[in-house]
């Protein structure tokens, strides 16, 4: 586990008489040097591109109050172990708040503690329904699992007209089960029937006994609520063994997919999921979002820069809103917002609950994803 501290220093450039700029703690909290089971990349890197560029849009604002933000790393690789003793870290150290844990599993386990020593915790993309639960001082800037969950769910019975579904959940993935207990709640109260429930594991490759176990089981459709790189391996396998039903998914396949439809490609499927984001929402703030990322890291934005991008603008906001620039200070601040409105859409903000805003529908074919159709939350049923 490794501590690194980033001082934004070009912000700021000072003279001999200029008055020494205030330094201002935020924590990032992520894996930064670990590929892991269900991302094909060290998470942290589109992370940490989203904060900095969120960063440079409140350079003059930051300057205005003589303000400098020194960014002071928390790496917990892919170890659950290490989340606990990363988040340990950033209760000890400067920061006011802290943004990341980007996976549900590593949210659940950072929350409680962070609740405790009354530090601000802002997840831009963890989406665990138990963490709108778990007191004052833990933010979701991303919708949670249960809308997700209803989403899908209102795709499957009315647009693919499905009676029945088989979901196949990874057993050792927080955010899985979450999404998973989430569909099957809407999907059954809308009247369709789940055919069966068959665990798998992250890092399975071989799903020859899965197959074995559901020729006997009818389903219309097949939920895959698991990360990237897990999917595509199961719709890959499953596919190949002839199952040509629709494949249902969430966030977690990730909404550019190089690495998804690298495992897929050649391999005729059909699949919906769920996104935050995607490239080509054609609104003012996305299109400028895509050009200034690009020129900025040479590559397109995917769901994790954006997320980190909005939710970074956000703590931003609220560090400037505050009445004094402690973690209480900030808590009250964040606290008191009602609204956002930022890359991903318009947020409506309650305390201890997660955002309510459009969530996006994507068909992925065997290469891309495209938008199929954006939802507002006022279209599902319980969303006031």
């Amino acid at each position: 586990m490794t501590f690194k501290r980033l001082a934004i220093i070009a912000l700021f450039p000072t003279t001999v008489l200029a008055a020494q700029p205030q330094e201002i703690h935020i924590g990032l909290a992520s894996n930064f040097s670990e590929v892991s089971t269900g991302s094909s990349n060290p998470y942290g890197g589109y992370f940490k591109d989203g904060v900095t560029l969120a960063l440079g849009k409140f350079e003059s604002r930051l300057k205005k109050k003589n303000l400098s933000i020194i960014l002071d790393e928390f790496d917990y690789g892919n170890s659950d172990i290490k989340v606990l003793d990363a988040t340990k870290k950033a209760i000890a150290s400067k920061a006011i708040a802290v943004l990341g844990y980007n996976y549900s599993s590593n949210a659940l386990l950072a929350a409680p503690l962070h609740q405790q020593a009354k530090l601000p915790m802002l997840t831009p993309s963890a989406s665990a329904v138990r963490l709108g639960t778990m007191g004052r001082y833990i933010h979701m800037a991303g919708f949670d699992n249960s809308f997700m969950g209803e989403a899908l769910g209102r795709l499957a019975r009315t647009k693919l007209k499905a009676k029945r579904a088989l979901v196949l959940p990874a057993a050792d993935c927080a955010y899985c089960n979450d999404l998973a207990s989430s569909f099957e709640k809407s999907f059954a109260a809308s009247g369709g029937v789940i055919a069966a429930t068959i665990p798998v594991l992250l890092d399975d490759k071989d799903f020859s006994g899965i197959i074995d176990r559901i020729k006997s089981v009818d389903f219309d459709v097949v939920l895959i609520p698991n990360q990237e790189l897990t999917s595509a391996r199961m719709i890959a396998a499953l596919s190949k063994a002839g199952i040509k039903k629709p494949f249902l998914g969430a966030d977690g396949w990730g909404n550019v997919g190089q690495e998804f439809f690298g495992i897929l490609k050649g391999i005729n499927f059909t699949g919906y999921s769920a996104s935050h984001w995607h490239p080509d929402l054609k609104t003012a703030k996305s299109n400028q979002f895509v050009t200034e990322y690009q020129k900025a890291f040479g590559k397109i934005p995917n769901d994790t820069s954006v997320l980190a991008y909005d939710a970074t603008l956000l703590l931003l906001g609220a560090i400037l809103d505050s009445k004094s620039y402690t973690r209480e200070g900030v808590e009250d601040a964040l606290n008191a917002l009602k609204s956002f409105d930022g890359v991903t859409g318009h947020f409506e903000l309650k305390p201890n609950r997660a955002p309510q805003k459009s969530i996006i529908l994507l068909k992925a074919n065997q290469s891309k994803f495209r938008i199929v159709e954006q939802i507002d939350p006022k279209q599902l049923g319980g969303r006031k």
